[in-house]
C-alpha cells in the first residue's frame, strides 16, 4: 500500500539526512539551526515513561530550566528557585491532577527523576500559562506575562477533504531550537499519542491513535482559577479520549486552572471551546460553519476576570456585548467566510506561512496540521512555516527502539 511517509521511515530519515543537527534518538543538543526536531519514543508506565524523557533529554532540559529560570528573574525581578516556591505554596493544581489525570503526576516524577532535577522544579516547569495568568498576584505586581499570538484554525469534513485541525504555536523565543516530537505508546489505555512540545514538558498539543486532535488559545482576559486542571494536563486528559465525544465530555466536566480555549477534532467533528475556571463556551464563526478559528480574545465566553470588568466599568462598557478583534482574527474571517471555500493541506499551509498577517510571526515555534482519518497524518513545520518545510508523521509503522 502506497504511503505518504510511515512515521518509523519520518524517524530514519530525520537522523539519516540530519545528522550534523541531531545525533542519536532522544540525545541531541540544543541548536539554533529551526529544521531541528527531536523525536522521542516513550514506553512502559507513566513513571517509565517520564525516566526515559528526563534521561534522554537530560542536557536539554537543564538548559532550557535554565533559561526559564531567567526569564522568570528578568520578568518578575525575583529569584527564580523563590518565585517558584511562592508559585507552588499560592496554587493547588495537584489537587486536580490527581482527580482528573493522576497518572501524569507519576510521568512528571519521572522526567525529574531521569534528568536529575528537583520535581518542584519540574513540576512548576510544567505550568507555563499558569504563571503567565497568574504570576503577577503571587508578588503583587502589575506586570503581566503575555501569550498573544497562537492562531488555531479547524475544517470539519466535507466534500472538500477530511477533518483537520491545526495551530500556529507562538511561545516566548528562548524555547525555539528546542522543538521535539514524543511518541507515546499508553499500554493503560492502548493508545498511541504524538506530542508537539520541548524537552521537559508533558505537551503543546497533539493527536492519539483514535485520531482525536487537540491544538490551543490562551485567552487570558477569561477568569481563572488556582486549583483547576492545568492546561498542559488537560491537554493530555483530552488525549487520553478515544472519540471527540468523550473528549468534549471531559472538559465540560473538569475545572480549569489558566484560561484557555481548547479545538478539539476527530474524523466527523471539529470543535472550538473557549474555557475559563468553570465555565465552557463553545465559537463558532457562524451557523452551520465548517470552519472553526481563533486567536487568543474571548468571543463567546464573558466570564472575564476581575481586573478586565473594572476595565469595562470604567469605560461604561457592557461586558456581553463587547467583542475582542486583531488583525489574525480578521484575516481569518475574511479566507473562511463561506462553507463553499475549499481549504487544502497545501492552501491550510500558505495560511500559517503568510507574515502580512502575522499569523506567522517571530514568536512562532512551529505549526502542525493534523489530518484526521482512519490513518491520520502529523504535519509539522518545527519554526516559521515558510522557512521550515514540514514532516509528515503516521502512526502505522512507527516502532521504538527504546527498551
Amino acid at each position: 500500500m502506497k504511503k505518504t511517509y510511515s512515521l518509523f521511515i519520518s524517524v530514519i530519515l530525520v537522523f539519516a539526512l540530519l545528522p550534523h543537527r541531531t545525533r542519536t534518538l532522544g540525545q541531541g543538543q540544543p541548536s539554533s539551526d529551526k529544521s531541528n526536531l527531536r523525536i522521542l519514543i516513550l514506553e512502559g508506565t507513566p513513571y517509565e515513561r517520564g525516566l526515559q524523557h528526563g534521561k534522554s533529554l537530560k542536557q536539554e532540559i537543564h538548559a532550557l530550566v535554565d533559561l526559564w529560570k531567567a526569564d522568570i528573574e528578568q520578568k518578575y525581578k525575583t529569584e527564580a528557585n523563590v518565585f517558584i516556591k511562592k508559585f507552588l505554596e499560592y496554587s493547588d493544581f495537584p489537587k486536580a491532577i490527581k482527580r482528573w489525570t493522576p497518572e501524569l503526576l507519576e510521568e512528571v516524577r519521572g522526567i525529574a527523576d531521569g534528568a536529575e532535577l528537583d520535581y518542584d522544579t519540574i513540576f512548576a516547569f510544567q505550568l507555563v500559562d499558569e504563571m503567565w495568568v497568574m504570576g503577577a498576584e503571587i508578588l503583587g505586581s502589575d506586570h503581566k506575562m503575555t501569550a498573544d499570538h497562537c492562531t488555531t484554525i479547524g475544517i470539519r469534513k466535507s466534500k472538500h477533504g477530511p477533518s483537520m485541525v491545526s495551530q500556529n504555536l507562538d511561545i516566548p523565543t528562548f524555547y525555539h531550537g528546542f522543538q521535539t516530537l514524543l511518541h507515546i505508546n499508553e499500554p493503560e489505555s492502548g493508545l498511541q499519542t504524538m506530542l508537539f512540545t520541548f524537552p521537559g514538558f508533558i505537551a503543546a498539543n497533539g493527536l492519539n491513535s483514535s485520531s482525536v486532535a487537540v491544538v490551543v488559545n490562551a485567552v487570558q482576559q477569561l477568569e481563572h482559577s488556582r486549583d483547576g486542571l492545568p492546561v498542559a494536563f488537560v491537554i493530555r486528559g483530552i488525549l487520553q479520549k478515544k472519540t471527540y465525544k468523550e473528549a468534549v465530555k471531559f472538559i465540560r466536566t473538569i475545572h480549569f486552572g489558566a484560561p484557555q480555549n481548547y479545538m478539539i477534532g476527530d474524523p466527523e467533528n471539529v470543535g472550538s471551546f473557549e474555557c475559563s475556571a468553570s465555565h465552557v463556551e463553545e465559537f463558532s464563526p457562524y451557523p452551520g460553519s465548517l470552519f472553526t478559528y481563533h486567536t487568543n480574545h474571548p468571543l463567546k465566553n464573558k466570564h472575564f476576570t476581575p481586573e478586565i470588568q473594572n476595565i469595562f466599568k470604567s469605560r461604561n462598557i457592557d461586558p456581553k456585548e463587547y467583542t475582542f478583534q486583531c488583525q489574525r482574527f480578521e484575516a481569518l474571517q475574511k479566507i473562511l467566510k463561506k462553507n463553499d471555500t475549499e481549504i487544502s493541506i497545501e492552501k491550510l499551509k500558505d495560511i500559517f506561512r503568510d507574515r502580512e498577517t502575522i499569523i506567522n510571526n517571530q514568536g512562532t515555534f512551529g505549526t502542525t496540521i493534523m489530518v484526521l482519518s482512519e490513518n491520520s497524518e502529523l504535519h509539522i513545520s518545527s519554526g516559521r512555516p515558510d522557512e521550515v518545510p514540514f514532516q509528515i508523521f503516521r502512526f502505522e509503522g512507527f516502532h521504538s527502539n527504546l527498551h
